[in-house]
């Protein structure tokens, strides 16, 4: 284990229920989306956004209740006026504060009931849902053997019974063309491996990993899609990647940005127009 890596006192690896968004986003280890930011754009953006608080989107997060825990939505989530101006929605917004509660707009509660129901008309989806004892985003912390860093994760559903991950996704497009672009674009083919690997790390079996794609708007019409085990392959590498790159940087505690120095960009073949283009060893990615 990198000794270099300082851990909590009293950290324990390990999956736990009930934690809140808050105390996971805030808490201790990396997590997909934080080797996917240091990947795609670097460890100084990460170190930033490690600062900010997160940002929780309602009718993304009503969503989750609405398909994951049905039987939760109505406790949890208020249909609130048509709009967000005025005394009435201010008022109103107040007090689902302090309940703890979800306010959405007439439409956007109309919107998320829509599809908690063109969901579970599914019965093959809503079995998975809403049968056996379903773990809805329990949090799971383990080590990384190579770094020795705190690696985290939280899936949306797990069925230890059927040994497999359900993810929520929403979308524009469900269209199969659309999420394959989406997979690559915003790293769930990482994500799979991340989750995946961690899980196993923990002592669960993940036999399948399925994204459940609905579109936001009418007809809501949704998919479920599995990754090919080559994609994850390609998503397991760059998270590895990533994870050394967190390693070094915590390390020495220092998070660059786009390299140091003076660079020399490189360009494709397509950028000279009116030129000829030099001979290149290899053409730049």
């Amino acid at each position: 284990m990198n000794q270099h890596v300082s851990i909590p006192k009293g950290f324990k690896p390990g999956i736990y229920q009930g934690v809140p968004n808050d105390s996971y986003h805030g808490g201790p280890g990396i997590s997909k989306s934080g080797l996917w930011t240091i990947e795609t754009q670097s460890p100084a953006h990460y170190k930033f956004g490690e600062r900010e608080s997160a940002k929780h989107f309602d009718f993304g997060e009503a969503c989750h209740f609405a398909v994951l825990q049905p039987e939760l939505f109505e406790k949890r989530v208020v249909r609130g006026p048509d709009d967000r101006r005025g005394n009435k929605w201010k008022d109103l917004a107040e007090a689902c504060t302090v309940d703890g509660k979800l306010l959405l707009t007439s439409g956007d509660h109309d919107g998320v009931c829509a599809i908690r129901d063109a969901v579970h008309a599914d019965e093959r989806i809503n079995s998975i849902i809403t049968g056996g004892k379903p773990e809805i985003e329990a949090s799971g912390y383990w080590i990384d053997q190579e770094t020795g860093v705190i690696c985290r994760c939280r899936p949306d559903l797990y069925r230890a019974d059927l040994g497999g991950v359900l993810d929520v996704k929403s979308a524009r497009s469900a269209h199969p063309d659309v999420f394959a672009r989406a997979v690559i674009n915003y790293g769930y083919h990482s994500q799979e491996a991340h989750y995946s690997d961690g899980w196993r790390i923990l002592g669960r079996t993940v036999d399948w990993f399925a994204f459940l794609v609905f579109e936001k708007e009418p007809p809501y019409a949704f998919a479920v899609y599995e990754l090919p085990p080559s994609i994850v392959e390609e998503g397991r590498v760059i998270m590895r990647k990533a994870l050394n790159t967190y390693a070094e940087c915590v390390k020495a505690n220092h998070w660059p940005a786009y390299g140091e120095g003076v660079q020399e960009l490189s360009f494709k073949r397509w950028a000279y127009r009116l030129t000829e283009a030099p001979e290149f060893e290899s053409e730049p990615a």
